[in-house]
């Protein structure tokens, strides 16, 4: 027979393998929410969409804020639609979050690059061609150019 001591013991051992069980079946539906959330949102990135692909990828940032891959995912959205700012603090966030991304480190030096070809762009239209900082500018811009495979 056992005493009283062991059978509250063993059934507060129940209660919390039943406690545990719950939460990993709650954390288990939370996980396939956040996935059907994600393929839905890169589903819409793979077929083009990408103004709703942006948004699905922002509210999945606010939802899930320490997901380095929601973040990588986000960055290259903005990325397609030319919005280098916000798509660098995209890459720069998954970074900070997951050290081991190197996609997103890819792609910040990318849109890093592309930035400074744009920068680049601007300043030889402005520069007087005679300035030493035109020849400058278009030396760059040419090696740069040559780097990203542009032609022009």
């Amino acid at each position: 027979m056992k005493s009283p001591a062991h059978t509250v013991s063993f059934v507060a051992l129940c209660m919390s393998l039943a406690l545990f069980a719950g939460i990993s079946a709650s954390r288990a539906a939370d996980a396939d929410q956040r996935n059907r959330e994600f393929q839905k949102a890169e589903a819409l990135y793979l077929s083009g969409r990408l103004q709703e692909s942006s948004t699905a990828f922002a509210e999945l940032t606010r939802k899930y804020p320490g997901d380095a891959r929601v973040w990588l995912k986000y960055g290259n959205t903005l990325t397609k639609q030319m919005s280098f700012d916000e798509a660098a603090k995209a890459f720069e966030t998954a970074i900070r979050l997951d050290a081991t991304q190197g996609a997103a480190a890819l792609n910040l030096a990318l849109v890093r690059l592309a930035q400074a070809q744009a920068s680049l762009e601007v300043a030889v239209a402005r520069l007087a061609p005679e300035a030493p900082e035109h020849a400058q500018a278009e030396g760059i811009r040419s090696q740069l150019n040559t780097l990203l495979g542009d032609s022009h």
